[in-house]
């Protein structure tokens, strides 16, 4: 057995995998709607950053082929620290969208090799046993990453946002500390990992070695390919939803209210006219029509407290409908139904951002990592045969929390806080059986190669569905949103019935 202490190395090897991934997918997004980017630009410009996730099978090969998986983790860690921290610096600038989407397109393409290469160092390092074993590990801190990246990361720029009471120069120094953190992680990455990999040409002969193309071609040539190809499609299909739309859901508001009183003159002829003309279905100039968008007093109500729900001024029409979105749609709605407001379905969960970081960076935390790590010990202890199926159902069927929680909205914040640590728990316990299923997918010449063609597809599952789950979750509403991605969890766990591998696949020798 190789004996290079994987306690040292797997956990923040995997943490620098997961950590640039979502800076560059998912905090980008909020860093420029703070900075006054529209949100069409966001939209198409953010979303194309995934595209490198999805392709990077197309050159996984050169990384195999060519150098050894230490040197390209580290080469690309150590680019994706420099870009971070250029993008801190250039944020103030007047052409900062353009140029920190070109610098984030770098990074994007640098931190997809390097979970090619890091991906490829842990099936080399490792002996076959103790995959299985640090499997659970190695998900668990890539998604401590993603939690460090949606948490802590954006906690920071939301208290400098605050303290300098300037976006740019708040996010500007956010960036500059996440390249910072990164630099510290290259440079652990580079004394902690160990130093016994051989190139990959070095250790073959001329005949036996591959091209790109037979590299590439030979992963489809598996046993079962099909099957297999559609079960990584779509086992995610109802995670990469619910992903999405778990987080606008715990933070929308519970409801939104007509609040019966006003406070000014504007207020008061807004409620006026909807007393005298919306309730008895009198059709409405432009001008009263504008005159309710703008003063009609609404109230959102959270968990905690109720808030007003004020009118964003613009004196562009199209950013004005943009801005004023959920005022507009909420009192027209009103003006359908002839002031009643019985028929306005309940949202989301009304926390704050500080609920949010509380529950996932504390007890949502320790549930994935204990969950993470008895999803790998299980494994090595049984063998995969015996625990796809309990780890796959414990993996979705938490999902039921979140129908409850849309269709009753409780008022006490520890069931929200069960519902999570359960989901937690459960996502770590049971993402293990995939990545394992995927390994053994990988298995053979050029695995690491193959590992990251299955890798690919797995994020083309992730992309496709979870840009259409906003419009989805908008024309069901939360609480059929959540059934809906309950179902979507159905087709994966039938294919995963017909998957065929060996029955102690996974499970530790014992000497």
């Amino acid at each position: 057995m190789k004996d290079n202490k994987p306690w040292y190395w797997i956990p923040l090897l995997n943490f620098a995998s997961g950590f640039p991934y979502i800076i560059i997918t998912s905090v980008s997004v909020l860093m420029y709607k703070k900075l006054g980017i529209s949100n069409e630009d966001i939209g198409i410009y953010t979303s194309l950053l995934y595209l490198p996730w999805v392709i990077k099978p197309l050159w996984s090969p050169f990384i195999d082929l060519h150098g050894t998986k230490r040197k390209w983790f580290l080469t690309m860690q150590l680019v994706i620290s420099i870009v971070f921290l250029i993008v801190g610096f250039t944020i103030p600038f007047s052409n900062f969208f353009l140029v920190s989407l070109a610098l984030f397109w770098v990074a994007a393409f640098a931190s997809a090799s390097n979970d090619v290469a890091t991906d490829g160092f842990y099936l080399l390092a490792l002996e076959k046993e103790q995959q299985s074993l640090f499997l659970g590990i190695r998900s668990t801190f890539y998604r401590m990453a993603m939690l460090t990246g949606n948490g802590l990361i954006v906690l920071l720029a939301g208290y400098l946002e605050n303290k300098y009471a300037n976006n740019t120069k708040a996010w500007s120094y956010t960036m500059i500390f996440v390249g910072l953190l990164m630099v510290f992680l290259t440079i652990y990455n580079f004394f902690s990992t160990p130093k016994t990999e051989i190139n990959a040409i070095q250790k073959a002969s001329k005949s036996e070695e591959q091209s790109f193309g037979s590299v590439f071609a030979s992963f489809f040539k598996k046993k079962q390919i099909g099957i297999v190809l559609a079960f990584i499609l779509l086992f995610r299909l109802g995670e990469s939803q619910l992903l999405k739309m778990l987080t606008p859901f715990l933070v929308d508001p519970i409801r939104y209210e007509l609040v019966e009183s006003s406070s000014d003159d504007g207020e008061t002829k807004a409620l006026d006219l909807f007393n005298l003309k919306v309730k008895s279905g009198e059709k409405l100039s432009d001008s009263e029509l504008q005159q309710l968008y703008a003063k009609l007093p609404i109230s959102t109500e959270m968990a905690n407290a109720k808030k007003p729900l004020t009118e964003v001024e613009s004196k562009d029409k199209v950013e004005y409908q943009n801005l004023n979105k959920t005022r507009i749609g909420l009192i027209n709605q009103l003006i359908t139904n002839k002031g009643t407001q019985k028929n306005i379905p309940k949202g989301g969960m009304g926390l704050e951002t500080e609920d949010i970081g509380l529950i996932y960076g504390t007890f949502g935390l320790i549930a994935l990592l204990l969950g993470g790590i008895l999803g790998g010990i299980a494994i090595s202890k049984q063998g995969l045969t015996k625990w796809m199926l309990p780890m796959f159902l414990a993996m979705h069927l938490p999902i039921l929390g979140f129908v409850l929680l849309a269709h009753f909205h409780p008022t006490s914040i520890y069931y929200i806080y069960t519902v999570v640590i359960i989901e937690q728990f459960g996502y770590g316990f049971g993402f293990a059986a995939f990545m394992m299923y995927l390994i053994y997918i990988a298995e053979g010449e050029s695995k690491t190669a193959h590992y990251a063609i299955a890798t690919g597809f797995m994020a083309m599952g992730m992309m496709l569905p979870g840009m259409a789950s906003g419009f989805i979750q908008e024309y069901l509403g939360y609480g059929n949103f959540f059934i809906w991605v309950l179902l979507a969890t159905l087709p994966g766990l039938i294919l995963s019935r017909f998957l065929i591998f060996p029955k102690d696949y996974g499970k530790k020798i014992e000497a």
